[in-house]
């Protein structure tokens, strides 16, 4: 099974049905969505979970919880309102602010994975007085966060572009810590970046195993030109077969809690809960 764990709902018409009608000439069957919020130009929360309902065998929904705004309990009700992850990005504060950490134990309790944006963020309209710093998304700012919640697995998207060597690190020190090597559709910071650099981040035994597929993708149109770079990407580095299925798939599926267990499928019917 092909799962891409990072990818976006943008507010595009008829975009849900596109993407499942598009899905198998890219060659993935699941595909995690989620939102980056209103300045990304993405669908909100609740849009993103009603697709994955309609279309609960392609979508699966991560909710965005919003740092230094949204409260402990919305953890909760995101989980149960069946969004299978958490994302999170652009906080108020560093990642490691301690003002963060009971919504982080809250995550941990629900047993989901969380997405973390990590590395310098886009340049994004912001409201007035609204501070925006990518050093608060560095991977490092992560440690305390995987050493407080060893339950919690969390994938550093991008690779902490340009803090590579903080998030490889990271990704060999804690057991609950992946990456993904998502950028651009057209490559971006993966452009410049040979085999021996991957070889260089990913040396130890079983270090593949921290590697998530995913596309990022921002628009429907980016879908097959994401994958066919990250196919082309992986290929190059010569990979064992077993290794591969693992980035494609198998780590992500078991972080989802589909390797182990037959899926229970979102209901059609929204559930009783303000999502």
């Amino acid at each position: 099974m092909i799962i891409d764990f990072h990818a976006h709902y943008p507010q595009q018409k008829d975009f849900a049905e596109r993407l499942v009608g598009l899905l198998p000439a890219a060659g993935i069957d699941r595909i995690c969505l989620c939102s980056a919020g209103d300045a990304f130009g993405h669908a909100s929360n609740d849009v993103i979970l009603k697709a994955a309902q309609k279309y609960p065998d392609h979508l699966m929904a991560f909710a965005l919880i919003e740092l230094g705004k949204d409260m402990p309990d919305r953890v909760d009700e995101y989980a149960g309102c069946g969004y299978r992850g958490f994302k999170i990005t652009n906080p108020l504060k560093s990642y490691d602010s301690e003002e963060y950490f009971p919504i982080y134990e809250q995550m941990e309790r629900s047993g989901l994975p969380l997405l973390a944006h990590t590395g310098v963020l886009k340049r994004i309209r912001v409201e007035s007085g609204r501070r925006v710093s990518s050093r608060w998304m560095r991977p490092i700012c992560l440690d305390a966060v995987l050493r407080s919640f060893p339950g919690l697995n969390v994938v550093g998207a991008h690779m902490g572009v340009p803090w590579h060597e903080e998030a490889s690190t990271l990704a060999r020190m804690h057991p609950n810590y992946f990456v993904d090597l998502t950028g651009a559709w057209w490559g971006g910071w993966r452009v410049n970046k040979t085999p021996e650099f991957f070889r260089y981040h990913f040396f130890w035994d079983g270090a593949w195993d921290k590697v998530l597929f995913g596309t990022d993708i921002l628009a429907l149109e980016e879908l097959l030109p994401s994958k066919q770079f990250h196919d082309q990407m992986i290929s190059q580095l010569n990979l064992p077969e077993e290794t591969v299925r693992k980035i494609y798939g198998g780590t992500a599926a078991r972080l989802l809690g589909l390797a182990h267990r037959n899926e229970r499928r979102a209901s059609t019917k929204q559930p009783s809960c303000s999502c």
